[in-house]
């Protein structure tokens, strides 16, 4: 299946859906971006709405497109120790300015791209707080054969702070509408139409 959906959202405006996380993320946003670019897009908005599917360290190395320098991630390990993941040489070769879109769905390595980007002021995250899913567990299975799901690494923002139980709280709060019953009408997609306006604003500061 596609993990990327793409369009452009106005002349200069490229918008990417990310619908999961995979080995090939990184390299498909590249190319999405390349192309988009191509067809004049000067700044993108990913939408991590609903993302939650795929590794963590996928998310990671997708972020690693817009990071140019520092830390990307903190990995907390069983002992407390802190191991941080920072930006190689090579990353952030887009400079493109973004916005990424995220809701009470957006989970997982979906969270850990995010918090990488907004941690280093590469975006603004604009919906409703994430869902704080950023571990990774294992199953022990106990001397009575019934098995616990052990927390054993944990992904904090670039400063350090938890993402796990806590999610990541958007820089810009658009509460998803409620959809009337019997209203048939699309209801307009509030956190893209202001993303579309913090782009363009950045554009003429």
């Amino acid at each position: 299946g596609e993990d990327i959906a793409s369009r452009m959202a106005d002349a200069t405006t490229g918008y990417i859906r990310v619908l999961q996380f995979s080995a090939d993320s990184a390299s498909r946003v590249d190319d999405t971006i390349s192309t988009m670019a191509g067809r004049g897009a000067t700044k993108y908005i990913i939408d991590l709405r609903g993302t939650s599917l795929g590794d963590l360290d996928d998310g990671i190395a997708a972020a690693r497109l817009f990071v140019k320098s520092g830390t990307l991630a903190m990995r907390l390990g069983r002992a407390d120790e802190r191991e941080a993941i920072v930006a190689e040489p090579s990353d952030g070769a887009i400079t493109a300015p973004l916005a990424l879109l995220v809701d009470s769905g957006t989970a997982g390595a979906a969270e850990v791209f995010a918090a990488a980007i907004d941690g280093n002021a590469r975006a603004e995250l604009i919906g409703t707080n994430t869902l704080g899913r950023a571990s990774r567990q294992r199953l022990v299975t106990l001397p009575d054969q019934s098995g616990l799901w052990l927390t054993y690494l944990r992904y904090l923002t670039p400063d350090g702070d938890p993402i796990h139980e806590t999610g990541l709280a958007p820089d810009v709060n658009i509460e998803q509408p409620e959809i009337e019953f019997g209203d048939n009408a699309p209801a307009p997609d509030e956190a893209l139409e202001r993303a579309l306006e913090r782009l363009a604003a950045r554009g003429a500061a």
